[in-house]
């Protein structure tokens, strides 16, 4: 059986007076050498804050293997180039006459797909607003 990081002990630590509602843990979590480390984390409950640490380690896991060894301008690049196969595909598909309202919805899904992706890298498991 493989060993995996798991939480051992969750302490709580305090409530927030600024955010109603929102609590600070303390999360005692064994790593897979057997080593322990403590790690705040926030949430609305317990639940909610472990799953904050849990995607704190994912964030950094894709971060350390794929966004930080691609820099800024190849990210620009890529995605003016998906932008382009994407009018490109969609202008030579369609034939209707509205297809410029097509491609501005399509140009706006992915818009709004690239800021989706980049709010969930920027997440962290702090309180929010």
């Amino acid at each position: 059986m493989i060993k995996k990081r798991r939480a051992v002990h969750a302490e709580l630590r305090k409530e927030s007076q600024t955010f109603n509602g929102w609590l600070k843990y303390e999360i005692t979590i064994e790593n897979t050498d057997g080593s322990i480390e403590k790690v705040p984390a926030y949430g609305k409950d317990l639940q909610d804050a472990l799953s904050r640490v849990v995607h704190d380690e994912r964030v950094e896991k894709i971060e350390s293997k794929i966004i930080k060894k691609i820099p800024e301008s190849g990210w620009a690049i890529a995605w003016i180039l998906g932008l382009s196969l994407i009018v490109t595909s969609m202008y030579y598909n369609f034939t209707e006459k509205y297809v410029g309202l097509y491609l501005v919805g399509v140009i706006i899904a992915y818009a709004f797909t690239t800021l989706s992706i980049s709010n969930w890298f920027n997440l962290r498991n702090r309180i929010n607003k």
